[in-house]
């Protein structure tokens, strides 16, 4: 009864129904999408939100010390899936991403993200620090997320190395580090940056992306009208026919969204901002800040450690895949292949998204216990 009662808390309430939302809005922008061509994605994203569903559900009620236990193997486990990958994975689109088992396909560098947080959390825990954590103390944590960073940019899958590399620094400044850590390892990357370009560590497509995002002003886009237009523009002409309160499905049926690429997936947002314009999309991101609200709210309430960060973890995820997949739709950031947490279609994605917030829920219903 206690776990009853601390589900029908009201934070817990506004998480799960704001959980139930993004699911409801995924399948009706899903179905909408399906009715742009002869495909059937709604129906397949349906299945696995069932099966995120019962694996989150699981997962809530796991044992955490099992999940502590099972956080090791797992993350070797899936270091050695992104090696097979790299081996034998059949390149789709110019990059390695899946492995098939027979007629499902899993993508490893998914359940990565999820994998780095709770490695994370536990090496943060057993330490224990009394200080915030300097340069040379954070050899093995950053070990932990490097690794993964870089099999997954081989790929290469740019979008997700960098969504583990936000991660992992999310939670490193969660725990703790000192000032002069935070301005080393800021003047570190300033220099790195211009390294990667140079060094061909970032790709020529890569760089194609960030170059045409960095031109794409009303100016640009007027003086290339004549050419095919590009992802980022279809994007933003989506976005922007959508104006206030959208066009409606039988109106934005007829736009560019038949043409626009990967809109089941990276680009899902543009077609929810063509339906249900300006209003609608606020609306939608109103709904994901009340669920980083509540997995964050669980974080300050946790009364362990390794809880707090793994909620912490769970809401990086969702934020940083909210932020650059928005960003990038938008205009405001290149694109780089990450997808909208749950309203994209995927099902790696969505029971990745789906366990983090059970291990939320987790935390949430053992609150009473510790009290």
């Amino acid at each position: 009864m206690s776990a009853l009662r601390e589900l029908r808390r009201p934070s817990n309430l506004v998480g799960l129904g704001a959980l139930a939302s993004i699911g409801a809005a995924a399948m009706l922008n899903l179905w909408f999408i399906d009715s742009l061509g002869e495909t059937s994605f709604h129906r397949i994203q349906a299945v696995w939100l069932l099966v995120g569903l019962v694996s989150g559900g699981l997962l809530s009620v796991t044992s955490v010390d099992l999940v502590r236990r099972l956080a090791a193997p797992a993350y070797i486990a899936l270091i050695l899936l992104l090696s097979a990958v790299l081996l034998f994975a059949v390149p789709i689109n110019h990059s390695k991403r899946w492995l098939d088992f027979g007629p499902m396909r899993m993508q490893p560098s998914e359940f990565m993200k999820l994998s780095v947080i709770l490695a994370l959390a536990d090496v943060f825990d057993r330490a224990r620090a009394t200080a915030p954590w300097t340069i040379r103390r954070l050899g093995w944590p950053l070990l932990l997320i490097l690794i993964p960073f870089g099999l997954i940019n081989v790929e290469p899958d740019l979008g997700t190395s960098l969504c583990v590399l936000l991660i992992g620094g999310s939670m490193i400044l969660y725990e703790g580090v000192s000032r002069r850590t935070i301005i080393g390892s800021a003047l570190v990357m300033l220099l790195l940056v211009p390294l990667a370009w140079t060094s061909g560590l970032v790709r020529d497509y890569q760089k194609g992306r960030v170059v045409e995002w960095a031109s794409l002003d009303e100016e640009a886009v007027q003086s290339r009208r004549i050419a095919p237009a590009s992802q980022p523009e279809q994007a933003l002409w989506a976005v922007g026919s959508g104006r206030w309160l959208g066009r409606g499905m039988e109106d934005a049926r007829t736009s560019v969204l038949r043409h626009l690429p990967f809109v089941y997936t990276d680009f899902a947002l543009a077609a929810w901002a063509s339906v249900y314009g300006f209003v609608g999309t606020l609306g939608l991101f109103g709904v994901y800040f009340a669920l980083l609200w509540w997995a964050l709210h669980v974080a300050d309430r946790a009364h362990q450690r390794f809880d707090a960060l793994v909620c912490a973890g769970a809401a990086s995820l969702i934020f940083w895949q909210f932020v650059v997949n928005a960003g990038m739709v938008m205009g405001l950031l290149p694109v780089v292949g990450l997808t909208l947490p749950l309203m994209s279609y995927g099902g790696s994605s969505v029971l990745t998204v789906m366990m983090s917030c059970g291990l939320v829920l987790n935390v949430a219903l053992r609150r009473r216990a510790h009290g």
